[in-house]
């Protein structure tokens, strides 16, 4: 006996999983002594002395976070990294004690920000062990979605931001993919560089994007989640099919569809043909001015607002 279209569409309704998806939120550092600066610091202190910290507004971060809180139906916080300035053990402290405020529980990745300088595990990432794990890549279940971290930050020179994944993330990343694709669920990679170096100048890019790329490409994966950009873009991995996620900075002052403050709402859906997957970017104030949908098998669809 043929189901019921009615009951396969509720069912299909009711196994969705809704999650929101912001990054690069760069708060205001604590006070913080001169000696730690003593290193690259120093140049990005100068830089948001005269600059960022008058683009990069707390305000605007927590009308963005007050909009995320009332949409109920989320069940989690993607936090695609640079939630500090200079990655001191201080702001990581400041920064464990917002996570800890936020209205879902977060799941975060670092970003160059967060590894600016080189820190100790026990003065960094530690701090963050109920929202990031140290063993990356880490998998974060919501439902049969699965959000699959990676740490593409590492201290980097002067007047550099670039990103790498190693081989043992890289190795691990391929095994948990194709696990994860043959027990059918949503993979979603969360990372801070984006695997498609056009997107940003070479010495902000991920250096090794196609090795991660090739693993993406041979063992799948239904979207890839970024910062650093602070563009709201949707591509696609480099040498993929797969959407490739961006978002404007958290606190960003701009005027600039693209380059304002946003975030991703994001719903998935399992569908006979793969995952639907529809997006929705709202500014800080909740406006949309974006709609998409895809099905994982298919390319992106706008949708006109």
């Amino acid at each position: 006996m043929l189901s019921d279209p009615s009951a396969t569409s509720a069912h299909r309704r009711d196994s969705s999983v809704c999650l929101a998806h912001m990054s690069d939120p760069h708060l205001p550092p604590p006070s913080i002594a001169w000696s730690a600066f003593l290193n690259k610091r120093l140049l990005s202190r100068i830089l948001w002395l005269s600059k960022r910290r008058h683009v990069l507004r707390p305000s605007i971060t927590a009308e963005l976070l007050a909009n995320v809180a009332s949409h109920k139906e989320l069940s989690g916080l993607l936090i695609s990294g640079d939630i500090t300035n200079f990655g001191t053990k201080e702001e990581y402290g400041q920064a464990a004690a917002w996570l800890s405020t936020l209205p879902l529980t977060p799941v975060v990745v670092p970003g160059n920000h967060d590894f600016m300088a080189p820190i100790s595990y026990e003065n960094s990432l530690s701090q963050w062990e109920k929202w990031a794990d140290s063993s990356f890549p880490f998998v974060r279940f919501f439902g049969k979605v699965a959000v699959i971290g990676l740490n593409s930050a590492l201290p980097t020179p002067p007047f550099t931001a670039y990103g790498r994944i190693d081989r043992k993330q890289r190795q691990k990343l391929a095994r948990l993919l194709a696990e994860l694709g043959e027990e059918g669920y949503c993979r979603v990679v969360m990372i801070h560089h984006p695997p498609r170096k056009e997107l940003l100048p070479y010495r902000k890019s991920l250096i090794n994007t196609p090795a991660v790329s090739d693993i993406l490409r041979t063992y799948g994966a239904e979207l890839v989640l970024h910062g650093h950009s602070h563009d709201a873009t949707l591509t696609t991995v480099e040498g993929t099919d797969i959407p490739l996620l961006g978002v404007g900075a958290a606190g960003m002052d701009s005027q600039n569809p693209q380059r304002k403050a946003s975030w991703n709402h994001l719903t998935f859906t399992p569908h006979h043909e793969g995952w639907q997957i529809k997006l929705m970017r709202r500014d800080h104030k909740g406006h949309l001015f974006s709609r998409m949908e895809w099905l994982s098998t298919t390319p992106v669809r706008q949708i006109v607002c």
